[in-house]
């Protein structure tokens, strides 16, 4: 150890106690060490109440010193090292040594610290120091995205979606809800997110058509369909007091599908009388991407 020889002392003549500035002698001196005083003798170091104040013995026999020069020898060579490191562990590692409690085994430990056990945990409510995602088989997603996890749970886009809403698609991919549902004065409409689209149209007419004579109407669909839609349907008589005439007015076939968004429907009576209006449900299905 080298000496310390930091800052100034000032010590009166006969007196034990020495003054210093700009020194630290608790943390570069221990009790029993050398003072080299300013008179150039050397005196016992017998106590140390300060960075700045220390006691020597004997007394100091040189002449009154005011910001004199000194020196502190080290006089218990590794020992004194050795309980500066010592200290210096104490220092930086006491507080927590002392969260440990004297814990003799890991059980008791992990209760000293608060630290969770092993098995099923119910004191773990977040890891925010996780960095690396737990995979599937750590009973996580193997993902730190929701992206990520979907593909690591071999998840596809449908379950990003929501089950009924509007539906929409980008290049022939689907981006939107899986099923949209609507209606309008045309009638009503169901999409999926495949492309299919399924139209709905109820309606009546008041036309009076002759038996084995029949009519075309015209219907706008209630949603527009990419290309030509296959149609189906039936009809029947608006009001009837005939058992059995509803059963023998029929849709005809072909229909004139005349694009994506209209019909012209052929009704045929076939009932063997003329009748004062009809009623018919017709379904269309086709595309709409």
């Amino acid at each position: 150890m080298p000496w310390y020889r930091q800052g100034t002392v000032s010590i009166t003549a006969g007196q034990t106690t020495v003054v210093g500035v700009g020194t630290d002698f608790p943390a570069n001196s221990r009790v029993g060490d050398a003072f080299i005083g300013p008179d150039g003798k050397v005196y016992e170091l017998s106590n140390i109440a300060s960075p700045t104040v220390i006691s020597i013995l004997p007394a100091y026999q040189g002449a009154t010193v005011t910001g004199g020069r000194y020196g502190l020898a080290p006089m218990q060579g590794y020992v004194k090292e050795s309980a500066d490191r010592l200290r210096q562990l104490v220092d930086q590692f006491g507080s927590t040594m002392a969260l440990f409690g004297g814990a003799a085994d890991i059980a008791t430990l992990r209760v000293n610290i608060g630290a969770a056990g092993r098995g099923v945990n119910s004191d773990i409510t977040s890891l925010t120091g996780l960095t690396t995602a737990l995979s599937i088989a750590q009973g996580g997603t193997g993902g730190k995205t929701a992206a990520e996890a979907r593909a690591g749970l071999g998840l596809k886009s449908a379950a990003a979606a929501d089950i009924v809403g509007t539906v929409s698609q980008a290049s022939g991919v689907p981006t939107g809800a899986i099923i949209e549902r609507g209606s309008n004065a045309n009638g009503e409409y169901t999409k999926y997110a495949d492309g299919t689209l399924e139209c709905f149209i109820t309606g009546s007419n008041s036309q009076s058509v002759a038996t084995n004579t029949g009519v075309e109407i015209s219907v706008t669909f209630p949603a527009p369909f990419i290309g030509i839609p296959t149609p189906t349907g039936n009809a029947g008589l608006s009001t009837s007091v005939t058992t059995g005439l509803a059963a023998r007015i029929t849709v005809g076939f072909p229909f004139t599908v005349s694009g994506a968004s209209s019909m012209r429907v052929h009704i045929f009576n076939t009932t063997g009388i003329t009748i004062g209006g009809f009623s018919y449900f017709l379904q269309i299905k086709g595309r709409w991407f």
